[in-house]
């Protein structure tokens, strides 16, 4: 398997992604999908472009065989935390912390 191909498997799952929910956010289909994990085609670069995005991230980022920036332990465990909550989730928790500074500074 290409090196690519792991690392958007291991970004996939990391994230708690389905293929299916991979394949919506990027706008490929699931097939697709297990033909690269399998070897019998490969992404093109607008699909690979979709990913990334879909990932947050750029095709540099994608692509970078280590990060781009050194990221301290505690906020690489925030983000990670992070990732794994809906839109909605990450709302309340973005209100809840405007709501705690805007206490602390009055």
């Amino acid at each position: 398997m290409l090196k690519i191909i792991e690392e958007i498997e291991r970004l996939r799952k990391e994230r708690g992604w389905t293929v299916y929910k991979l394949a919506q956010e990027a706008d490929f289909a699931q097939q697709t999908y297990h033909k690269w994990l399998d070897g019998k085609a490969l992404p093109s670069y607008k699909t690979l472009d979709a990913i990334s995005q879909a990932f947050g991230m750029t095709l540099a980022e994608l692509f970078a065989e280590s990060p781009l920036i050194e990221v301290r332990p505690e906020v690489k465990d925030l983000y990670d935390k992070w990732i794994c909550l809906t839109k909605e989730e990450q709302n309340s928790v973005l209100n809840i912390i405007n709501n705690y500074i805007n206490a602390k500074n009055k």
